[in-house]
């Protein structure tokens, strides 16, 4: 996989995977569709609150494991609507690392 590009190729295997697997997958028709991706954005959530729970219980493997279903789940979304992750991601590390130290103001 080229690198500038590794989450687009990654996103597309993720799809065709799920496809094969008999799951639906986004597609760019699906951005207006007020189900579909706010269901993909839940799953992504509750894969989150499963990592989370894997780290309360201090379950190392689980944790690790929950934490790449929420990437997989992110990437197939992402893909399925023909996003461009890889550009979204070096352009946000480009805004963050422009922001002054603990910017926001809040505690945490």
């Amino acid at each position: 996989m080229n690198n500038a590009t590794f989450f687009k190729d990654l996103g597309k295997k993720i799809n065709n995977i799920n496809r094969a697997n008999g799951w639906a997958v986004c597609t760019p028709e699906d951005w207006d569709d007020t189900y579909k991706v706010p269901a993909m954005i839940a799953l992504i959530q509750s894969e989150a609150s499963e990592a989370l729970e894997g780290f309360r219980k201090s379950n190392k493997e689980n944790f690790e494991e929950e934490l790449a279903d929420v990437v997989i789940r992110t990437l197939d979304c992402a893909s399925g609507l023909d996003l461009n992750l890889d550009q979204a991601i070096i352009a946000k590390l480009e805004t963050n690392q422009s922001r002054p130290h603990r910017h926001g103001g809040k505690r945490l």
